[in-house]
């Protein structure tokens, strides 16, 4: 049975592919008791945070679900030393990387640079999940194409579609990235996700996470 299936026979477990997130840059530390409190009470997959709060999620959830941190946050522009010191720092805290490439080095049409910072950051990571941000709303269907395949080059688990900036993300910029990955390369679906149907669109579309900080309301949807 595939995704979109399991959830349109049981709505609730859309939970279990949600990253529940809290990325602002001004949120408190109650603000994050808050959202891992959420993630507890409503089954999500993760806590996705800053790296000022990773440790305190982690402490937070104790296990019982993962905890995200974001690298080369917002716009990918960190050399790849930086973010790499970004990851082992946080690793002991921090189960997932949600990376953003380096949309400079993309627009600048060097292909090599992309790569080789998605691999060193993937390096850093080890074993654990890395997720790249590619920002698709930013990007024509072509670039999206370029962009995906690129960062499945460099080793990312995840094509991760945006992080909330630039517009919602459409189920275009998920086929998009379908049609130039392979079947083990995931894809995370985030920017503007607040609903059930929302979130189904996008699973139907090829994605196995979605990516939102209404993961409640998505949830609530549901009901």
């Amino acid at each position: 049975m595939s995704l979109e299936d399991t959830l349109r026979d049981d709505p609730e477990r859309v939970a279990s592919i949600i990253d529940h997130t809290n990325v602002d840059p001004t949120a408190t530390e109650a603000a994050i008791r808050t959202l891992c409190e959420e993630v507890l009470e409503y089954g999500f997959c993760s806590a996705v945070v800053v790296p000022y709060h990773a440790a305190l999620a982690s402490e937070l959830l104790d296990g019982d679900a993962n905890v995200v941190a974001v690298v080369g946050f917002p716009y990918g522009i960190q050399n790849s030393a930086a973010k790499r010191s970004e990851v082992e720092a946080l690793r002991e805290h921090v189960d997932e990387f949600d990376m953003v490439m380096n949309r400079t080095a993309f627009a600048n049409g060097d292909r090599e640079a992309v790569v080789d910072d998605v691999e060193a950051v993937r390096d850093a990571v080890g074993e654990k999940t890395l997720k790249c941000i590619i920002e698709s709303p930013a990007l024509t269907p072509p670039e999206i194409r370029r962009a995906a395949g690129l960062v499945e080059e460099g080793g990312a688990d995840f094509v991760k579609t945006a992080v909330g900036y630039d517009g919602p993300t459409a189920t275009e910029e998920i086929t998009a990235i379908r049609d130039a990955v392979g079947s083990d390369t995931q894809i995370k679906a985030s920017g503007g996700i607040s609903t059930f149907e929302e979130a189904l669109e996008m699973v139907a579309a090829g994605a196995t996470r979605i990516g939102a900080s209404s993961g409640v309301e998505i949830y609530e949807s549901t009901q």
